[in-house]
């Protein structure tokens, strides 16, 4: 199948996901038969959920359910299902994940010579004047990354960045490259990476705020585009049973996309954002003065279903590329510990500011030096204000220093994980290995470890970094080993395939919490969400199997079947 019958397909899936939607004149429900996970603790088994003007009336026995169901009621059979909270992603970036999906995304590709087809292919009949994918993986790569010659060789006439799956970095080809007028006398950026030559001639990839080099002359999406983008991404995570979500990195222009979407009535699903940082140098999105502004009017800038309400800050960089701050220094030659986005003064006085204007700070970090900075702002925050009840999180967490572990509990940070990137793929083995070394690798994404030390944990995606789908993501968090290869495989064969660490392995109980009320709570919405419970908003899924009843290497292959918000159904599997 050609990517344009793929994406093909997946629209038309969309579309069909909507206009087959119940016509039912009623918003009365009862999901009845099937396995009901609550994600709260309760001694007996409910057998129903009732379902009126769009909260949960009732959750407990068939019986009662029958007397409590209005007259038009529709009954809904889920026997041999599941029926449970909604997912909450903790990170997610709706317009960068739209963007994925309605352009050229190569992160599917299974090696560097199907990659190359597979951007070929993309640019073949695109009339564009830049060429642009997404998803690159940097582990078909060496350290430095893609390079000009190969670059050059898929094509050498139009402009083409390639933007890696993690995010971190982009490599142009070198007709980009003299339109960014990046030459071999171009000063590398505060806090970002020009990779060069023996000569110091640039080869193509930019890291961290070098990025900016060649965004700054690749041509803006229109407010058009950012609609489109952000409309098939909720549909997606409709499609997938996310019916809440955390946007990790939004700027004016999300904020007027979100805003507008909700007032349409296009918002099928909430979300609660996260401010880029205006005061720096990385990843900002809007100058000082107009971050300042969002930052003062959040409240007036919220909606029903879009909360502007964290602030989110880059602590450190990743590990490919060395930016990622350690708290031992790399393995490779050029040795050092990488880099922290700000000194540890500077961050303790910003994030306290932000603690006292009631405001929860959210932050990316990867190495375990920068996990241990913010940990200490937090921890300056607490002895000048006192405990607040704001739930700051530290999302990533690659590297975790053991001495840090029982801090999260004591300071209250949420322990913000993508698990679907704790297995021994390329990344990890090709570009991690060599610069830390396997005792650190072996500590990587330490989830069990954390939630043994009482951490608060919760599970998001980032997409459009990696996959959008939770099941893929809770299963690896079972099993740590690569969420296909292990399909077909026989419960002995699983356990010989590879793993990274068995010990950091976790139960499904704990993943789905994560998921559900813990990410409802990190969230600072559960007492509307995340729980099968009375009174709360009816924002639920049904999947096609029990989950307590699949092998955990088919976690991953069960679907989500249908995806209700205030009780509306706004998917289901056509």
């Amino acid at each position: 199948m050609s990517r344009q019958q793929a994406i093909g397909k997946l629209l038309l899936g969309l579309v069909f996901g909507v206009i087959g939607l119940s016509t039912h004149a009623s918003d009365d429900w009862v999901l009845f038969g099937g396995h009901i996970y609550t994600a709260e603790q309760t001694i007996e088994q409910p057998e129903a959920v009732v379902v009126r003007d769009g909260r949960i009336t009732h959750v407990g026995s068939l019986h009662e359910a029958k007397r409590l169901a209005s007259s038009d009621a529709e009954w809904i059979d889920t026997t041999g299902k599941m029926v449970m909270p909604g997912f909450h992603d903790a990170h997610i970036h709706t317009r960068l994940g739209g963007r994925s999906l309605t352009g050229c995304d190569v992160a599917m590709a299974p090696d560097l010579e199907q990659l190359t087809e597979m951007l070929r292919g993309c640019f073949s009949s695109t009339d564009e004047p830049w060429l642009i994918a997404e998803g690159l993986n940097l582990g078909f790569f060496g350290q430095s990354g893609p390079e000009l010659p190969w670059m050059n060789a898929i094509n050498s006439d139009k402009p083409m960045l390639l933007r890696a799956s993690d995010g971190h970095s982009v490599s142009i080809n070198s007709v980009a490259m003299r339109l960014a007028n990046i030459t071999v006398d171009t000063e590398t950026p505060e806090a970002g990476v020009i990779e060069r030559d023996a000569l110091g001639r640039p080869t193509g990839t930019l890291r961290e705020s070098a990025m900016a080099l060649a965004d700054r002359v690749v041509p803006r999406e229109t407010l058009e585009d950012r609609l489109h983008m952000a409309s098939v991404a909720v549909k997606e995570m409709n499609r997938l049973g996310i019916t809440s979500a955390f946007d990790a990195w939004v700027g004016s222009e999300d904020i007027d996309v979100y805003r507008s979407l909700d007032d349409q009535g296009m918002l099928t699903v909430r979300i609660r954002a996260a401010l880029a940082y205006g005061r720096g140098d990385l990843f900002t999105l809007d100058s000082p003065d107009d971050y300042e502004r969002l930052l003062a009017n959040r409240a007036q800038l919220s909606t029903e279903r879009f909360k502007l309400a964290a602030v989110k800050l880059f602590i450190d960089g990743v590990l490919e590329g060395e930016t990622a701050a350690l708290v031992s220094p790399y393995l490779s030659d050029e040795g050092g510990s990488g880099h922290l986005t700000y000194s540890q003064a500077y961050l303790n006085t910003t994030v306290t500011e932000l603690a006292s204007q009631g405001v929860q700070v959210y932050t990316h970090a990867v190495g375990d030096g920068g996990v241990r900075s913010i940990l200490d702002a937090f921890e300056a925050a607490e002895k000048a204000l006192g405990e607040t009840d704001l739930r700051h999180q530290i999302s990533h967490l690659q590297l975790i220093h053991p001495d840090d572990y029982h801090r999260f509990a004591e300071l209250g940070v949420v322990a913000n994980f993508q698990a679907l990137w704790a297995l021994p793929d390329e990344w990890i083995m090709n570009l991690n290995l060599p610069v830390v070394g396997m005792d650190r690798v072996q500590r990587m994404y330490p989830i069990a470890s954390m939630v043994e030390a009482g951490a608060t944990i919760v599970g998001g995606s980032d997409w459009n970094i990696s996959s959008l789908n939770p099941l893929e993501a809770i299963e690896v968090a079972l099993l740590r080993q690569d969420w296909i290869a292990n399909d077909e495989l026989t419960k002995a064969e699983v356990e010989q395939l590879d793993t990274l660490n068995r010990s950091e392995r976790v139960d499904l109980d704990t993943m789905l919490r994560a998921y559900t009320s813990t990410g409802a709570w990190a969230m600072h919405q559960d007492q509307e969400t995340g729980t099968l419970s009375p009174g709360k908003r009816a924002d639920l899924i049904v999947l096609s199997h029990d989950l307590f009843s699949t092998e955990p290497q088919s976690i991953s292959t069960v679907e989500v079947e249908k995806t209700f918000l205030d009780g509306k159904l706004v998917y289901q599997k056509p």
